[in-house]
């Protein structure tokens, strides 16, 4: 059980790395080619990484919605 939590965990972490990641390329990639000002790059490398992390967010509570539902199928 300690390992599944601990492996959760991980992943997460993982996520949110490799979305700060994204942010730092993407607000260096916007400000060098599209050669906007710096507050208007982090804005939009902001907005395209919220959307990516809501979408995994929600991937993964239907995941785990539906780990729940076979658990609970199983105990009955």
């Amino acid at each position: 059980m300690i390992t599944k939590i601990l492996w959760e965990a991980f992943s997460v972490l993982l996520l949110l790395y490799g979305s700060y990641l994204i942010y730092v390329f993407l607000w260096f990639t916007v400000v060098r080619v599209w050669d906007v000002d710096v507050g208007t790059a982090k804005l939009i490398s902001g907005l395209l990484v919220g959307i990516i992390l809501v979408y995994s967010s929600i991937k993964w509570f239907k995941k785990k919605k539906e780990e729940l539902k076979e658990r609970e199928e199983s105990l009955q």
